[in-house]
């Protein structure tokens, strides 16, 4: 699988990630890391939280969705 964003670009990047919450293949260079909630806090649990790797445009609606 080949990077998406990339592609468009029409350059051909092996993919080493996939954005986990649209599933685009990602390069190095197109992927962000994000700590996120593992599961919404409404009972009063301690946070859990896991790095997701995203796509910058599924990262911005994350950032502003926060």
């Amino acid at each position: 699988m080949n990077c998406y964003p990339c592609a468009r670009e029409n350059k051909e990047t092996p993919a080493v990630a996939v954005c986990s919450v649209c599933g685009k293949g990602l390069c190095l260079e197109h992927t962000v890391e994000r700590e996120l909630p593992l599961v919404q806090r409404v009972s009063g649990w301690v946070d859990q939280s896991l790095i997701h790797l995203l796509c910058a445009e599924c990262a911005e609606v994350k950032t502003l969705t926060d």
